[in-house]
């Protein structure tokens, strides 16, 4: 979960990313730290409030955490880029990012 909701803030940072970085000018100032504070929460494992303890910690492997992490890094990667392709496509076409014509 924590690797799952890292690449999801990382895609919310590259969103925020042209606003710069404090959050009140709309930067991505808390995307980032809720990302690192959900890497953190999957780098450190489930602790005794967890689905994975109550489950005997049976998911709880070091082969899970590291496919979690790669397929959110992945995902992240591709939603960066995706999105930077858009922005290059609309500036070559003297739109703004996100017109829908």
């Amino acid at each position: 979960a924590g690797a799952a909701a890292a690449g999801a803030m990382a895609g919310a940072v590259s969103v925020h990313a042209p606003a710069g970085f404090f959050a009140q000018g709309g930067g991505y100032e808390y995307p980032a730290f809720l990302g690192f504070t959900a890497a953190a929460i999957g780098v450190t494992g489930a602790g005794r409030y967890s689905l994975d303890h109550a489950t005997g910690h049976v998911l709880d492997r070091p082969w899970v955490v590291a496919t979690a992490f790669l397929g959110t890094a992945v995902a992240a990667a591709a939603v960066v880029g995706r999105r930077a392709q858009a922005r290059a496509a609309a500036a070559a076409g003297g739109e703004e990012p996100g017109d829908d014509h």
